[in-house]
């Protein structure tokens, strides 16, 4: 068995594929990432797990307030990570 499905098995934790499905793809995902509204749970040189609940919380919060809300948080993350470097 692998290390990832152990931690996932122990931890209620969402790989990127699992996490693409709550969320709704894969264009979604990246968009919760940037906008700041889900964070890996777990993130080393092969593994990235999200954790299960948060990845629902992002979706329901993506659907209270819509998906020009995420590309908006989205854009102005970006845009100060721009400004920082």
């Amino acid at each position: 068995m692998k290390y990832s499905v152990l931690i996932a098995e122990r931890r209620g934790a969402a790989s990127i594929d699992d996490a693409e499905r709550v969320v709704g793809g894969p264009q979604t995902l990246k968009l919760l990432r940037q906008a700041g509204w889900l964070h890996p749970k777990i993130q080393a040189k092969k593994v990235l797990l999200f954790d299960y609940d948060e990845c629902l919380i992002a979706w329901k919060r993506l659907g209270m307030e819509g998906y020009e809300a995420l590309k908006e948080a989205a854009e102005k993350s970006e845009s100060k990570k721009n400004a920082i470097c």
